[in-house]
């Protein structure tokens, strides 16, 4: 068995393990304090009594502190940091359809660390042979060289409360892949030379369930994890100058063996709003962006990303930016801000409204799907 952080193991119970162990006694959800220990040896573990909602799980403490990934130095780095805070919220969102929020509680991965992360994503070579990402021919020509199609891999890990304490109940692995790889290369000079090179969408998915399967055998061999379930997420990035972040396109679910048993398409993207395509959200978007700018003409700017699943608008981020230069105006611009999104923005549409100026948010408007209420706040 291969331990990737000792402390993270010293109080927690893994499941399928030969040799448990010692746990703590281990408090009821909702109590804050810390029951006694009777083991002098064993670091306490205990978990956020408050869940803001059900879409989010409640955390891990280990000894007083929240644990972070073991490899996150190294999944850190994408096109953007949109595509980042996408990539990790996306994957919760997938791991919400395998493990109920009611039942597990969150921890950031453990079993991956930042040795073996920098060795996968790597290209394979003798002297890499687990990298992951195809090994290069040689060639900075966009035309014929071999991209890396990997960019980053991210873990999260989820617990379950047993009367002996808390055990492994399941992985999520989130895939993080290239549409567009971008490269640079020096010449004799040290001059830097920037480029990019766009790969096909249907050889990225293909590429990105091998890795998944190739994973998911790693993980099961070195941590004696045959029987959790491991989640896998795809995640394609947009490119480093979109306003919108990428979306996960497939995922699939591994309950034993070393591989994935079928991979499911999730049907998502992203539309950047005012947009081109002529459709019945691009003009309530126009409508409201109109109302707002003939009330507020001193605008610098209103973009909208809309994020689709099965063809269906479900959530829809606004950011407007002010040059406003008193707290009556904005707080007058809200109050309109909110009443034309009332008017104009869909009902059943989750919508989240930032309202920002040079000095940074002045406020926020934002309702629920299904709600006829926006609620707001303004900022001092």
């Amino acid at each position: 068995m291969k331990i990737n952080k000792k402390s993270w193991y010293l109080g927690i119970c893994l499941l399928a393990m030969s040799t448990l162990i010692a746990c703590t006694d281990m408090q009821e959800a909702n109590d804050q304090k810390k029951q006694p220990q009777t083991n002098v040896n064993a670091i306490p573990v205990e978990t956020t009594s408050n869940q803001l909602s059900n879409d989010f799980y409640r955390a891990m403490i280990v000894d007083g502190e929240y644990e972070t990934s073991s490899n996150r130095g190294v999944s850190l780095d994408l096109n953007s940091a949109i595509n980042m805070k996408d990539f990790e919220s996306g994957l919760l969102e997938v791991s919400r359809n395998v493990f109920a929020t009611d039942k597990y509680y969150f921890q950031e991965g453990q079993m991956i660390s930042e040795n073996q992360a920098r060795k996968w994503l790597g290209r394979k070579s003798e002297e890499n042979p687990e990298g992951l990402n195809p090994a290069g021919n040689g060639s900075d020509d966009p035309s014929s060289r071999v991209p890396n199609y990997l960019s980053q891999i991210v873990e999260q890990d989820f617990m379950i409360q047993t009367d002996k304490g808390f055990e492994l109940g399941g992985i999520a692995i989130g895939l993080a892949m290239n549409q567009i790889d971008y490269y640079t290369t020096k010449d004799e000079q040290s001059r830097i030379y920037t480029y990019q090179q766009e790969l096909d969408l249907e050889t990225v998915e293909k590429y990105a369930q091998q890795y998944g399967n190739e994973i998911v055998a790693r993980l099961r061999a070195e941590n004696e994890i045959e029987s959790i379930p491991i989640v896998v997420g795809i995640f394609i990035q947009s490119p480093q100058d979109s306003l919108a972040g990428g979306v996960y396109t497939y995922d699939g679910l591994s309950t034993s063996g070393n591989s994935v048993s079928e991979w499911v398409p999730r049907k998502e993207k992203k539309v950047l709003f005012p947009a081109d395509e002529n459709s019945e959200d691009a003009s309530h978007f126009a409508n409201f962006k109109n109302e707002i700018q003939s009330f507020f003409p001193n605008l610098s700017g209103v973009n909208g990303v809309g994020h689709y699943r099965d063809e269906q608008l479900q959530n829809l981020k606004i950011d407007i930016m002010t040059q406003f230069y008193g707290e009556t105006e904005i707080i007058a611009f809200t109050q309109h801000v909110t009443d034309a999104a009332s008017r104009y923005l869909p009902e059943s549409t989750r919508v989240e409204i930032k309202i920002e100026s040079i000095g940074g948010i002045e406020s926020f408007v934002a309702r629920e799907s299904q709600s006829q209420t926006f609620t707001y706040h303004i900022f001092d």
